[in-house]
């Protein structure tokens, strides 16, 4: 039939016309049929109008623009009963399932969830703004990317926001909130971050196998902030049980609190109070009880100040038998001599045999006693006794004993105290002066004047 308006179709049928038997054909297909279209207005005031589906797919609606048909709305798609809205192209664009209320989005199998959308590769998949469209507070990309706070998701979920982003609750008082960190499969293990809440008020860091805890290895308590590794009741801010090891540094298991610091191993860190504790005891530092001390090398910017005193444990007494020697020993003492405190004396000795020396080696300096500015190898300002110890008197030699000597300067009287024969000889013994029986002689060879 040639579509026709109202209009036309009224004109065939006014006041004294004579409708033919096709215009009474077109009237009637012009009208809507019940049985063969389908679509029905039941009677009563709230019963809306009942549309009954067509073919396999059971059609509803088809909508068209122009001759061109765009969306149809049909009762099933395929074998799966439910509401199903597609654009002409045949793919479902909306489709609710009957038998359990989901709804699938851009999806042709059944929706697995109550909300499920199937993703294409040009759009997102999911988008929900702000009533100012100025945030995003929740997106799903095209790539599987979630944000929550951006739109422009970095990793497989990126958070943005300036109060607190996540929030992660146990269902009751003994249930657990934790977050686990794994592979594909148990059997792999991994890692929970659980939280344990009224009974220790904890939060722990624990391994994991087969679904079965293998230990926790970090703990952190909420009240006191203490962390614990390796122990579950930390006492300490941080508290580490087991060995400690620093980059490029050895492991270590203790702080020490020892004073003696007699271990001799790279496991335990000597704490403040221990390290005084033996500079206390073991050196003599700000006139604090002196012991034993022992040191490979040892600079003082100061004043040393050993013990006065003519003891072995008086002085600077040095390392015996130096070299595998036998009973050598060496030393630096200040005391008093006899029972006057004006008498003093700064011993340096040596002892156990006549191989046990003392050496003064100023290089080419020279050697001063009594004179800060000595002249010869040996100046000494006053008088030399050698072989005794009696006074010799200011600027005196005194010699018990025979003397040798290559030259003799004297400036003053030479004096001779023995009964020989003869008292100098000169030039390897060749001239001689003596005194014989109280007379005087030289000598030349064995003649006598």
């Amino acid at each position: 039939m040639e579509p026709k308006n109202r209009c036309d179709l009224k004109k065939l049928f006014k006041t004294g016309a004579k409708p033919s038997q096709q215009d009474f054909a077109d009237f009637i297909d012009s009208t809507l049929n019940i049985k063969e279209d389908g679509i029905e207005n039941p009677a009563g005031a709230d019963t809306p109008l009942k549309i009954t589906a067509q073919g396999d797919d059971e059609k509803l609606l088809d909508f068209y623009a122009g001759d061109t048909k765009t969306w149809s709305i049909n009762q099933k798609s395929g074998d799966k009963p439910g509401l199903n809205i597609k654009y002409n192209s045949g793919d479902s664009k909306l489709f609710i399932d009957s038998s359990n209320g989901n709804v699938g989005l851009s999806i042709d199998d059944p929706p697995k969830a109550k909300l499920h959308i199937r993703q294409t590769c040009h759009e997102d998949a999911l988008r929900i703004d702000d009533q100012l469209n100025n945030t995003t507070p929740f997106v799903i990309k095209k790539d599987g990317k979630v944000g929550i706070g951006t739109d422009c998701p970095k990793a497989k979920l990126e958070i943005k926001g300036d109060q607190p982003v996540l929030k992660i609750w146990g269902q009751g008082d003994n249930d657990n909130a934790t977050i686990q960190l794994g592979e594909s499969t148990a059997a792999n293990g991994g890692f929970d971050l659980k939280y344990i809440g009224s009974s220790e008020k904890k939060l722990y860091i624990e391994s994991y196998s087969n679904c079965v805890s293998k230990g926790k290895h970090l703990t952190i308590v909420s009240e006191s902030g203490n962390v614990g590794i390796g122990t579950t009741c930390p006492d300490a801010k941080l508290e580490v049980k087991g060995n400690l090891k620093l980059e490029y540094g050895v492991a270590v298991n203790a702080f020490s609190c020892d004073g003696t610091l007699e271990g001799c191993s790279d496991m335990a860190i000597p704490t403040e109070k221990a390290i005084k504790t033996y500079a206390d005891t073991k050196a003599l530092l700000h006139g604090c009880v002196s012991e034993d001390f022992s040191a490979k090398n040892l600079t003082v910017n100061g004043v040393i100040k050993p013990s006065a005193g003519n003891k072995k444990n008086n002085g600077i007494f040095f390392t015996k038998e130096p070299d595998y020697g036998s009973k050598d020993a060496a030393w630096i003492r200040y005391y008093r001599c006899g029972n006057s405190g004006e008498n003093t004396t700064l011993e340096i000795g040596t002892s156990n045999d006549c191989d046990d020396h003392i050496a003064l080696m100023p290089r080419k300096g020279n050697v001063g006693i009594g004179t800060t500015n000595p002249r010869a190898k040996l100046s000494i300002n006053g008088g030399l006794h050698v072989g005794g110890d009696s006074d010799p008197g200011d600027k005196n030699l005194l010699v018990d004993g025979r003397t040798t000597t290559k030259e003799l300067s004297v400036s003053g009287s030479l004096s001779f105290d023995t009964p020989t024969r003869q008292i100098i000889n000169m030039c390897n013994n060749n001239y001689g002066i003596g005194i014989q029986d109280g007379t005087q002689y030289f000598r030349t060879d064995n003649n006598f004047a």
